[in-house]
């Protein structure tokens, strides 16, 4: 490898969790004990494609109506602000949000009945579990701080028993 280069690919898995917490805990503890932050990485393995709930075109229309409701109201607290017009502000600010929420419904009326087609099937890859990779140049310091952890925490337990 040239000099100055530096490797993105970490290629040594040093533990394997089932949760992307729990790998969390284990770079929280690498890197509290001196690694650097470059040298770990957490990566999702054995992905499983999982079909993602339909959720109703009403409950959509609402969420997006609701959504409306707000982007409505800041429109016009601009539109009071900068505009010179004949309404009163309370006026302005009942068109806004009425327009908002008309807008809002539509656009979640649409994505429901885009998102709820009978032959629509959306899937999300979700790792079944997280691998904690470093590079092949402090595997060895990451594995002895590991069993270091281990050893402590096992003789905490015997010494509490």
């Amino acid at each position: 490898m040239r000099p100055g280069v530096e490797v993105l690919v970490h290629d040594t898995v040093i533990v394997s969790a089932k949760s992307y917490p729990e790998a969390q805990e284990t770079v929280g503890f690498l890197r509290s004990s001196g690694m650097g932050r470059h040298s770990l990485a957490i990566v999702g393995a054995e992905l499983v494609l999982t079909e993602r709930p339909r959720t109703s075109t009403a409950r959509l229309a609402a969420k997006s109506a609701s959504t409306g409701l707000g982007l409505g109201l800041l429109a016009a607290v601009f539109v009071t602000l900068v505009a010179d017009t004949n309404l009163s502000g309370l006026a302005v600010m009942l068109w806004g949000l009425v327009y908002g929420v008309l807008v809002g419904a539509l656009v979640g009326l649409f994505r429901g009945l885009v998102h709820n087609r009978p032959d629509a099937v959306f899937t999300d890859p979700l790792p079944s579990r997280y691998e904690v990779r470093c590079a092949a140049a402090d595997a060895s310091v990451a594995r002895a701080l590991l069993d270091q952890q281990t050893n402590l925490s096992t003789t905490t337990l015997t010494d509490a028993a």
